[in-house]
């Protein structure tokens, strides 16, 4: 007799699907309350940059004087100082700094969808390469429209992070949805 399939993973599964489907469902809950507050949510999105930006300095800061023994420890020194002031401008500044990181954004995606549509159009032969080309001319639309609307640095950040949250709880419940799909015990052969 073999047993085929791993129970321990299946009943591990099963009994913590609830807890799936609860994250999924508080997750889809606040995406979209924060679909309804985008200017709140890129707030969140500029002080939770900052707070990385300083937490960073201050490991760069330890990094400089414990690891490193010659005399490129300054740089490193100096760098975890660049680190903790872009982290203060964040949360001094915050509509400076939403403007900053929305605009670097828009740069990134405008750049990204030029590249993307070159790489497409030297993919020619391959099928399926007008999806590339399409994708990459969308990515491109979104940064030139990004940098184009005046109050999009008050809801862009906020509106990525919305997204981001709605679709990983969609993601949560897509899991617990297969988990009830998978049997629960394994199937033995003879």
């Amino acid at each position: 007799m073999i047993t085929v399939g791993n129970d321990l993973v299946r009943d591990h599964l099963h009994a913590e699907r609830k807890w799936f489907i609860f994250l999924g469902v508080i997750l889809v809950v606040i995406g979209i309350l924060l679909l309804g507050m985008l200017p709140f949510a890129t707030l969140s999105v500029v002080y939770f940059f900052g707070l990385l930006m300083m937490l960073g300095g201050i490991l760069h800061l330890l990094a400089a004087f414990t690891l490193f023994k010659s005399n490129s420890r300054w740089f490193w020194a100096l760098f975890s100082i660049f680190y903790f002031m872009a982290g203060y401008f964040a949360f001094s500044s915050p509509d400076k700094a939403a403007l900053v990181l929305t605009t670097l954004l828009s740069f990134f995606l405008v750049f990204a969808g030029v590249i993307r549509m070159a790489n497409a159009t030297v993919l020619r032969a391959i099928p399926g390469w007008k999806w590339t080309f399409f994708s990459g001319l969308l990515t491109f639309i979104t940064g030139l429209l990004i940098m184009f609307t005046p109050d999009a640095p008050f809801w862009v950040l906020g509106m990525f992070l919305a997204i981001d949250v709605l679709f990983q709880g969609i993601n949560y419940l897509t899991i617990a949805s297969v988990i009830k799909q998978i049997p629960a015990s394994s199937k033995t052969i003879e």
